[in-house]
């Protein structure tokens, strides 16, 4: 079995990011997801979805920190985004902004937990 790139830390959590990616879009766009999470609890949904996406993809990745925050940032911006498309949803900085939160705790608590 050939070796994988030096940016890949682990093939698993690679496929677990690129298919968690994808249903994140792909169920997104079902008619059952609209209100699906009612306020306030939506901003949570969206803050600890995200904090999992930076731990998954810094798991599978080996990148510069930078890196790590901005690549869960911009599918966070593309979900709200592809929401615009999508009848019956409502895209908003609100919801971006809860991913940031949740990249800066998930960021923050493995630093933390890194030096131990």
């Amino acid at each position: 079995m050939a070796a994988h790139p030096v940016w890949v830390r682990s093939r698993f959590w690679l496929v677990v990011a690129i298919l968690g990616v994808a249903a994140l879009f792909v169920l997104g766009a079902q008619p059952f997801a609209v209100g699906i999470v009612p306020p306030p609890f939506d901003k949570l949904t969206h803050a600890v979805a995200f904090a999992i996406l930076f731990l998954v993809l810094d798991s599978a990745l080996v990148m510069p920190l930078w890196l790590a925050l901005c690549i869960p940032l911009l599918i966070s911006a593309a979900d709200e985004f592809h929401q615009l498309l999508l009848p019956g949803r409502e895209p908003g900085l609100g919801d971006w902004l809860a991913g940031l939160l949740g990249v800066l705790a998930a960021a923050t608590l493995r630093a933390v937990w890194c030096r131990r």
